[in-house]
């Protein structure tokens, strides 16, 4: 019994503590796996599967475990009402075993470190279990890192459910659970980015929110993180497996950049197997990896080979013209070379296209302008000072650009324009008179206007006095029910840009008025608890391809920014949809004889805000819009019933009732309405129709108050 004893407690699980409750998992089939690297709670939970089934058979697998002997010995020692050891065949053992589970209910194995088992006598015995299992009356449950060799052609044939990193990721309300154990006053922010930074990877949560620091990056510096993933990870793999493998976590990218960019033609191969391991997780054609792994990961990679790695992708990136991809690597290296070498060859590109965040990141990431060396990269940062709001810092660039002339050029010319029309109000007389100069010049060497914002073209166009200095253009229409749209231009174009979302950002801020919306605000937003990497360069793109939209109709700067901050100039938009504003704000008042003067557009549902865009925001405003079109419609419609208008009455009751299905009140006020115009068969289709969609959704009946208003409906026929 004492070796029993002791042989049992080498093969339990250990669960850690705190211990989280998953959430549900997918019902357990026969043969099920859950494979995926060290870290993802597989342990853990075949610990709560234990505790939920008390009858199952608990096994855990060791590497002195491979062999026929050590299996049998651990399945007499977990069902010893099956006697296994009298048996005279491993067959008959594993047979007879199966058959003593099968008399428990539910009749479960639970087997951890499945991938322990590699000989060729061990894989038979653990295949002839997983045959059991097939045969019915057993299910097993395994858990690996890898999946084991026995199961290979089982899962090729798809007969085992199987579970990986995507599926055992701790979600975001186990992650606040968690939190609220260890790390009770962790802020909201803090507790997104915990999730954002972790993936859900099941190892890294609790050991951050030990740290106490809302850091990430400190609290993962703190940690045993990085002796865990180097030690239970990564030196698992081959050595070829693992190089891919840090180079890909420390530079992730698409198929193409791996072949063209870092010259590695097999890297999807291994990013393949890599994913089923569970080390990346994929979603369709890209690849994943948490951003704590990324981070410890990058560790075990020398400066050498760091700085080897972060070259070829930043001359890949910027050959393929793509530099928010390569800004954002130099602002993880610091190369300040390199970003001015972006700025130097292709500074006007992005001043033309209006990319002034990538040239702000570039900006960032070479730090004080007199490290400078070039003109034009110093002309482009001036311009991206004067879009921030920086005047300071704008003439210091343009004071650096024009002291390496020795007479006058562009820079001092600029530096020129942009002071004239910013002091333009203090000595209206001197500072037009340089603005006129910095035109004639400008024009004379067929150099482009800067970008100025609105104020500024209004500035010049007094001093110039005339209009041709600001495109011609007018207003953006947009209306947003039935679905978003912006049009403008004299035929009224549809502006449709690249991304949908670039759109949406203008029915978003709209919802602001004039105020200023903060960059975290509209990052939340957007993207909320799925906050992307680059979630600042994908904002930047989607204002960047409105403005290219919107530039041909003068329209380009409808949206101005200062320090992360971005307002929307209501004077260039024209609202489509005033009269359903109004309506609403009649509802929300009570103002019926405002209400009076839409009857027209109550008549028929004036459509779902923006559509069927999903987004967590705009639904928000989709419930309050419909919600004020129901109201609307049901205190217009009481005002008719109070003069005896029952028809007009009973239309805008129907059209509320049809946004609100399960409204007893509007359903009770059509049957009154019925009743007074004499339509029993009227009140009693719409009775019948509304107790048979209770009955079918909920299983009820209508309530009392309104089986009574019903009945009365035929009172005076009876």
């Amino acid at each position: 019994m004492a070796y029993e004893a002791a042989f049992a407690a080498e093969h339990t699980f250990s669960r850690p503590r705190p211990f989280v409750r998953r959430d549900c998992r997918p019902d357990l089939s026969e043969l099920t796996l859950i494979c995926c690297c060290s870290g993802y709670g597989k342990t853990a939970y075949l610990s709560q599967l234990a505790e939920d089934h008390p009858a199952s058979v608990c096994i855990s697998l060791g590497c002195s475990d491979d062999s026929p002997a050590r299996i049998i010995a651990l399945l007499s020692v977990a069902i010893p009402e099956a006697d296994v050891d009298t048996c005279d065949s491993i067959p008959e053992a594993v047979s007879r075993a199966a058959a003593a589970l099968c008399d428990r209910a539910p009749g479960l194995l639970l087997i951890d470190n499945a991938d322990a088992v590699v000989s060729d006598d061990g894989c038979y015995v653990m295949r002839l279990l997983a045959d059991a299992a097939l045969r019915g009356g057993i299910r097993v449950v395994y858990a690996a890192r890898t999946i084991p060799r026995y199961l290979l052609p089982l899962v090729n044939d798809n007969l085992v459910t199987m579970w990986g990193a995507q599926e055992m990721r701790f979600t975001p309300q186990e992650i606040s659970s968690l939190a609220g154990e260890l790390f009770p006053g962790m802020t909201g922010a803090a507790l997104s980015n915990l999730t954002v930074f972790t993936g859900g990877w099941c190892a890294a949560v609790p050991a951050l929110l030990r740290t106490g620091r809302e850091d990430m990056s400190a609290a993962a510096d703190e940690s045993v993180l990085s002796e865990y993933i180097e030690g239970m990870i990564a030196d698992t793999l081959p050595p070829d497996l693992r190089k891919m493998y840090l180079r890909s976590a420390f530079l992730q990218g698409d198929e193409e950049f791996y072949r063209d960019g870092l010259q590695m033609p097999d890297m999807r191969a291994a990013l393949c197997r890599l994913s089923r391991m569970g080390m990346v997780l994929r979603d369709g054609d890209s690849f994943t990896c948490p951003e704590v792994m990324r981070y410890l990961l990058s560790h075990l990679l020398t400066q050498d080979e760091k700085n080897s790695l972060m070259e070829q992708a930043s001359d890949y990136y910027v050959r393929s013209k793509r530099f928010a991809e390569a800004i954002r690597l130099f602002e993880v290296s610091g190369d300040g070379a390199a970003a001015e070498r972006i700025l130097r060859l292709y500074g006007d590109r992005l001043l033309q296209n209006c990319e002034f965040e990538l040239i702000g990141y570039c900006g960032r990431i070479i730090g004080d302008v007199e490290r400078v060396k070039d003109p034009s990269a110093l002309g482009a940062l001036a311009q991206y000072y004067y879009y921030d709001g920086d005047y300071d810092r704008m003439e210091q660039a343009f004071n650096r650009a024009d002291s390496m002339f020795g007479k006058e050029n562009k820079y001092s010319v600029l530096r020129m324009l942009y002071k004239g029309l910013l002091r333009y109000e203090r000595k209206p007389a001197l500072y037009g008179a340089n603005v006129l100069s910095a035109l004639d010049w400008l024009k004379k060497h067929d150099e482009p206007m800067p970008f100025l914002y609105r104020r500024e073209l209004d500035v010049l166009e007094s001093i110039t006095g005339q209009g041709e200095t600001r495109p011609e253009g007018g207003k953006l229409y947009v209306h947003r029910f039935g679905g978003l749209h912006l049009t403008a231009g004299e035929n009224r174009a549809e502006i449709q840009c690249k991304t949908k979302r670039s759109t949406e950002l203008i029915a978003y801020m709209l919802e602001h008025g004039d105020r200023p919306v903060g960059r975290d605000v509209l990052l939340d937003a957007f993207w909320h608890d799925n906050m992307p990497a680059n979630a600042v360069a994908m904002l930047h793109n989607m204002i960047y391809h409105l403005r290219r939209e919107l530039s041909a109709y003068g329209l380009e700067n409808i949206i101005s920014y200062k320090n992360k901050y971005y307002t929307l100039d209501n004077s260039l938009i024209a609202l489509e949809d005033k009269e359903i504003l109004d309506t609403c704000a009649a509802a929300e008042s009570g103002d019926r004889s405002r209400l009076s003067s839409h009857d027209g557009l109550l008549r028929t549902y004036w459509g779902s805000y923006l559509g069927t865009l999903d987004s967590l925001w705009a639904n928000e405003k989709r419930e309050y819009y419909d919600r004020c079109y129901i109201n609307a419609c049901s205190s217009l419609a009481g005002q008719y019933r109070a003069e005896g208008r029952y028809e007009d009455a009973a239309a805008l009751y129907r059209n509320a009732y049809r946004l609100d299905p399960y409204s007893e009140q509007l359903v009770g006020e059509l049957l009154n309405c019925y009743a007074a115009l004499g339509q029993p068969d009227q009140a009693r289709r719409c009775y019948e129709e509304y107790a048979a969609k209770l009955d079918e959704e909920f299983g009820t009946r209508p309530g009392k108050w309104l089986r009574n208003c019903f009945f009365s409906c035929f009172a005076e026929e009876a």
